[in-house]
């Protein structure tokens, strides 16, 4: 038998050098206010995180309500247990309210939103 050996290489697409410098690129829009962030970081496990992730997405949408994707917890290391942890406590807090739909991920509102838009 003869032995060659074969060499991979990754080809670099349009679609996959877009991904890295979005996933490269990410960044946390303020201002969240310091006493939130405090709150969140007393809560145990990746709450903090979490929380940092929810305020991400609702500036990256611009939307009040947010789900969660996949990508951005596993960036952040946060697993599916982790983040239903999180969420609850963030709840319990007063930091979050869920808005459950059956079926698919809960969806997340941020309480210094929610209070904003009901001042507005």
């Amino acid at each position: 038998m003869e032995n060659t050996s074969i060499l991979e290489r990754e080809v670099l697409t349009r679609a996959s050098r877009a991904r890295a410098n979005r996933i490269a690129g990410r960044f946390l829009k303020g201002p969240i206010p310091l006493p939130e962030i405090a709150q969140a970081a007393q809560l145990p496990g990746r709450a903090l995180a979490l929380f940092l992730a929810i305020h991400h997405q609702t500036a990256l949408t611009g939307k009040r309500v947010v789900t969660l994707p996949k990508t951005l917890l596993a960036d952040l290391g946060i697993d599916k247990d982790s983040k239903s942890r999180g969420l609850k406590l963030l709840q319990s807090a007063g930091l979050v309210e869920l808005e459950p739909v059956k079926g698919n991920a809960a969806r997340v509102v941020l309480t210094s939103n929610r209070n904003a838009m009901e001042q507005a």
